[in-house]
C-alpha cells in the first residue's frame, strides 16, 4: 500500500482542490513598468478615445470621480498627487491598508461622481541594485534605514517565508557511496504536523515527490533511520527536472540541502490557527497561495505576493460594480501594481506601475469588458499622456523622474 500525508493536510490545501490561477509574474513583466504620473495621462487619453467609446464607455470631465484604492502607506502618496495634477481633482478612497478593495465604498462613491475612474492595487517596495534590485524594502527618511513595503504583505508572508527557508536548508538529498539509489532525508516536522510546534506547517508531498520511505536493512547503514527524521527514496523525474548542475550537486555522496529545488509541485505549506469563512477557506484569501508565493522562480515573495494579492482584489472590485445597484453608472477601472521608490536626487518617493488589467463598465450595462496587460501595452504605445490639469512640477515636486531607468528587474533575475 502506497502511503500519504495528504490526509493530514486541511480540505483546502488539497492538492486534488482546484485554486485559480494567478498571473505570471514573466508575463507582466516582460516589458517595463510605468511612471504612474505618465500612466495617468496615458489612461485618461485612452478613456476620451473613440475605442473606449465603441465598448460603450462615455467619457464626460463634469460627471467624472476619480478614485483610488491601496494601501495608507506614505510612499503611494505621490500616486493621489498624480490623479489630482492629471484630472485636476482630489481622488476619493475605495482602499484600505494592504492594498484591500473596499466594496461598501461604491455606494459614497457613485453618489459623488456619476462616472468612477479607479487606479488601484497592491504595492512593493524596490531598491535599485546589482542582480536586478531588492524587492520589499525601502528607505524611509524619517527613520534614516530600509524598511519593509508593504508592510502589511510582508508581515503575512513573513512566517510561511520563514518556514519554508528552514525547509530547503534542512531537507537533504544524498547518494550513498556504493549504492544505486538517491535518498531523501527529511525532518518529520515536514511529514506530519504533530511534530512541529509552529503553527504555520510545511509538509512535503510524499507522492509527488518521493517513491516511498526506506526499509530498514540492518547490515546497511544508509537506511538506518537518524534521529527525528524519515528517510524516503527520491522520485527520479524529480532530478531529470531540475537544473543539471544541482542535480550533480546531489552525487556528491554527501547529504546536500534541496534548497530552491523544492518548488510548489512538492510541498504544501498552511496556517493551523488560521480562520476559515464559511466555504472552508481561509478569511485571509492570499493565504492558499502561500507554497507560489514563497517558492516562486521568477519573482521574489514580497512581489510575487502583491501580483496575488492584486488579483484578488481586482475580482472582488469587478464582483461589486456589476452589482445591480450600480446598473446606471459607469466605471473605468485600471489595477496593478504600485512599485515605490526613493529618489535621492527628489528627496523624496516616486511610485512606479505595473498594470494588470483595465475593466470597463459601461452605464446602464452589468457586464464588464477586460482589457489583458498585452491589449494595454499596445494601446498605451499608441497614445501619449493627457495634457495634466494641473502642471506637475507643481502639484509633485518636478517635472518628471528618471528613475524607471534604475528599475532592472527581469522575471527570474533578483536579490533575494
Amino acid at each position: 500500500m502506497r502511503m500519504t500525508n495528504r490526509n493530514w493536510l486541511p480540505a483546502y490545501c488539497d492538492p486534488r482542490s482546484y485554486l485559480p490561477k494567478i498571473q505570471e509574474t514573466a508575463t507582466l513583466f516582460s516589458r517595463p513598468p510605468y511612471l504612474f504620473r505618465d500612466f495617468v495621462g496615458r489612461a485618461l487619453r485612452f478613456l476620451k478615445s473613440a475605442r473606449a467609446k465603441k465598448m460603450g464607455f462615455e467619457y464626460d470631465p463634469q460627471n467624472t470621480l476619480p478614485c483610488k484604492w491601496k494601501c495608507a502607506d506614505e510612499c503611494l502618496f505621490g500616486v493621489d498627487l498624480a490623479i489630482y495634477a492629471n484630472t485636476g481633482q482630489y481622488p476619493f478612497d475605495k482602499g484600505s491598508i494592504g492594498g484591500r478593495f473596499q466594496p461598501g465604498s461604491l455606494g459614497a462613491a457613485v453618489h459623488h461622481g456619476r462616472i468612477n475612474v479607479d487606479f488601484g492595487g497592491s504595492h512593493v517596495g524596490y531598491v535599485p541594485g546589482d542582480s536586478g534590485g531588492h524587492f520589499g524594502q525601502i528607505w524611509r527618511p524619517l527613520e534614516h534605514e530600509l524598511s519593509t513595503d508593504c508592510g502589511a504583505l510582508c508581515h503575512a508572508i513573513s512566517p510561511f517565508l520563514a518556514v519554508y527557508k528552514d525547509a530547503c536548508s534542512n531537507i537533504q538529498v544524498v547518494k550513498p557511496r556504493g549504492v544505486d539509489e538517491v535518498l531523501l532525508s527529511i525532518p518529520n516536522e515536514f511529514v506530519q504536523p504533530s511534530w512541529s510546534s509552529h503553527h504555520i506547517k510545511l509538509l512535503v508531498d510524499t507522492e509527488n515527490l518521493t517513491d516511498g520511505d526506506v526499509p530498514f536493512v540492518p547490515d546497511r547503514p544508509h537506511t538506518h533511520t537518524p534521529i527525528g527524521r524519515t528517510l524516503f527514496h527520491l522520485r527520479r523525474e524529480f532530478l531529470d527536472q531540475i537544473p543539471k548542475e544541482d542535480a550533480r550537486r546531489f552525487f556528491s555522496g554527501k547529504p546536500t540541502p534541496i534548497g530552491r529545488n523544492l518548488t510548489y509541485h512538492y510541498f504544501n505549506i498552511y496556517d493551523s490557527q488560521t480562520q476559515l469563512d464559511k466555504h472552508g477557506l481561509p478569511e485571509l484569501k492570499i493565504e492558499p497561495y502561500m507554497k507560489y508565493i514563497v517558492s516562486a522562480k521568477n519573482s521574489p515573495a514580497p512581489l510575487k505576493a502583491a501580483i496575488v494579492n492584486a488579483n484578488l482584489e481586482y475580482n472582488r472590485l469587478t464582483d461589486a460594480v456589476r452589482d445591480a445597484a450600480y446598473r446606471n453608472y459607469a466605471f473605468a477601472s485600471f489595477t496593478g501594481v504600485f512599485i515605490d521608490m526613493f529618489d535621492e536626487k527628489l528627496g523624496n518617493y516616486v511610485n512606479l506601475f505595473q498594470p494588470l488589467g483595465v475593466t470597463i463598465k459601461p452605464a446602464r450595462a452589468l457586464h464588464v469588458i477586460e482589457i489583458l496587460p498585452e491589449e494595454i501595452a499596445d494601446i498605451f504605445s499608441r497614445v501619449k499622456p493627457a495634457s495634466p490639469a494641473r502642471r506637475l512640477a507643481h502639484v509633485m515636486g518636478a517635472e518628471s523622474s528618471n528613475i524607471v531607468e534604475r528599475f532592472t528587474f527581469v522575471p527570474g533575475r533578483f536579490r533575494e
